[in-house]
């Protein structure tokens, strides 16, 4: 392995806990009633058996949990037609009695298609994970023809659930989404004015673009409010100030509801949308899915195992993300996790508990998961390993100390295999992009200095910017990346910035950027 490859293959981010400011325990009570509510239905109409299916019906509450109730409204239906749908192909090859072959070519397909429909419309965690999670769960449990109108109807009656949960919150708090992103962008901008660099400019820069893209269209009051306090934020991003005790204590404001004016008033931004990547550039993330998956899930059914999709799931969850760097993060993190979990199951299981207890664990390890899981992968598979085993006790009856370590063998085998694959699989596209995001930086910020006042060249500038940091996240984490090439991006960006800082439209006049 060459000093690159070392490079690549970190462990320090993997076991870093992130801070996150809201939007944590309203999503994880969400998420929780979720699974409760249908599980209860199904207690008191004594059919148990079908708690499973409606738990994986429930995973669609786990997507947007803090986006605009606009992008909720049409991207869940999507992803609770895609988990029906899922649960639907498991169950028919589980109906067939298809061999270990089948299962695997038909999880296969799932995780790719899954992987392919994450990344081009911007999924976000699970990504297409849970997908799999849905096929595997019912291609390896028992089904019968008669039963499989059942299992498809729960899934996707418990589906519809939950995102008629994730969307009341519309009516009680429409703004709430918009409120959070404002809050973690102005937090931003703040950290970077009290510990400037690089790093922590792009971060700054990418929630004002995320906050200000969330932003509803319109005059209404709280609307231009946020605006207003973004446009303050975006001014001391170009034009730094001591003010970040300041937007502290306004995002905290806005974090209980409370909208305050501005401080300043400032020109209005405009929202520019970033372009949107072709399918040609997920390419090879979808290649290694497959392979990785196929590869994984024929090793995984030699052995005969019950729950050998475990191996294509853990496989798919490491593969959740944009480049080698990140897959081995998740590798790291998904092992430690499993394991910590599992050691959980065995104390859970240990007291042998009903079937009833066993439902309101998976309820509480949910909620638990929810509570951890944006402060560090890792953490949220402490509580989902215990979730993942109880229903699979539910489902399919087994001795749970097999099931136990079944469970451990099988995510470290698929976590490993996963980073083979984006090892032997390079992707070599994305020097490729980075080169030519690069070129179109600079060629933008050219057309800016020949004409500081068209806010088109502000716009081109903006959007190559964003396409700039795009390229090099994926290409700073292959080990093929020429990483000497990295002080040129930041000298770009940095050149970008001075513009950007430069063509700032003064006060009393509206920017488009």
């Amino acid at each position: 392995m060459n000093g690159s490859s070392l490079q690549t293959l970190r462990t320090r981010d993997a076991l870093r806990i992130t801070s996150i400011f809201g939007g944590v325990l309203v999503p994880a009570l969400r998420v929780g009633a979720s699974y409760a509510v249908p599980i209860i239905v199904l207690l008191a109409a004594g059919r148990l058996d079908l708690a499973p299916f409606a738990a994986l019906g429930a995973f669609t509450s786990l997507y947007c949990r803090v986006d605009p109730y606009p992008r909720r409204a049409w991207l869940l239906p999507v992803v609770a037609a895609g988990l029906t749908a899922s649960v639907a192909a498991g169950a028919v090859t589980s109906a067939f009695d298809a061999g270990g072959v089948v299962k695997v070519l038909v999880l296969t397909l799932v995780a790719t298609l899954a992987k392919l429909l994450a990344d081009v419309v911007r999924l976000g965690p699970p990504a297409g994970l849970m997908f799999v999670f849905a096929a595997g769960a019912a291609a390896y449990s028992p089904q019968t023809w008669s039963g499989f109108a059942e299992v498809v109807a729960i899934t996707g009656a418990s589906a519809a659930l939950s995102y008629a949960l994730s969307m009341v919150g519309g009516a009680l708090h429409p703004t709430g989404p918009h409120r959070l992103a404002t809050a973690r962008a102005l937090l931003a901008v703040a950290d970077h004015l009290e510990a400037p660099n690089a790093a922590a400019r792009r971060r700054a820069h990418a929630s004002l673009h995320h906050a200000l893209t969330a932003l509803p269209a319109g005059e209404r009051r709280t609307t231009l409010l946020l605006r207003g306090h973004l446009a303050h934020a975006l001014h001391l991003l170009h034009h730094p100030a001591d003010a970040a005790a300041e937007l502290r204590t306004t995002a905290k404001r806005l974090r209980r509801g409370r909208v305050p004016g501005p401080a300043q008033d400032r020109p209005l931004p405009r929202p520019v949308v970033a372009e949107r990547a072709g399918l040609a550039e997920f390419r090879t993330n979808a290649l290694r899915m497959a392979v990785a998956s196929l590869v994984t899930g024929l090793l995984a059914s030699t052995f005969q195992l019950d729950h050998a999709y475990w191996a294509v799931v853990s496989v798919s969850s490491v593969l959740q993300s944009h480049n080698t760097a990140t897959t081995w993060q998740r590798a790291v993190q998904r092992t430690a996790g499993t394991v910590a979990g599992s050691l959980l199951a065995l104390g859970i299981f240990a007291v042998d508990p009903a079937p009833v207890t066993i439902l309101v664990v998976i309820v509480v390890c949910q909620i638990a998961a929810e509570l951890v899981v944006m402060a560090n992968y890792g953490l949220g598979l402490t509580f989902a390993t215990p979730l993942a085993l109880c229903l699979a006790a539910l489902s399919q009856p087994t001795d749970r100390l097999q099931l136990v370590v079944e469970r451990v063998g099988m995510t470290v085998f698929g976590a490993l295999l996963g980073v083979g694959v984006c090892l032997v699989l390079t992707n070599s596209r994305a020097r490729t992009r980075l080169r030519d995001a690069m070129e179109l930086c600079r060629r933008a910020a050219r057309d800016l200095q020949r004409s500081p006042a068209d806010p088109q060249a502000r716009e081109h500038l903006l959007r190559a910017l964003f396409g700039l940091r795009d390229a090099h996240q994926i290409a700073a984490g292959e080990p093929l990346h020429a990483h000497h090439g990295d002080q040129e991006v930041l000298d770009i960006e940095h050149e970008a910035y001075r513009l950007l800082a430069a063509t700032t439209a003064p006060a009393g006049r509206t920017p488009s950027g």
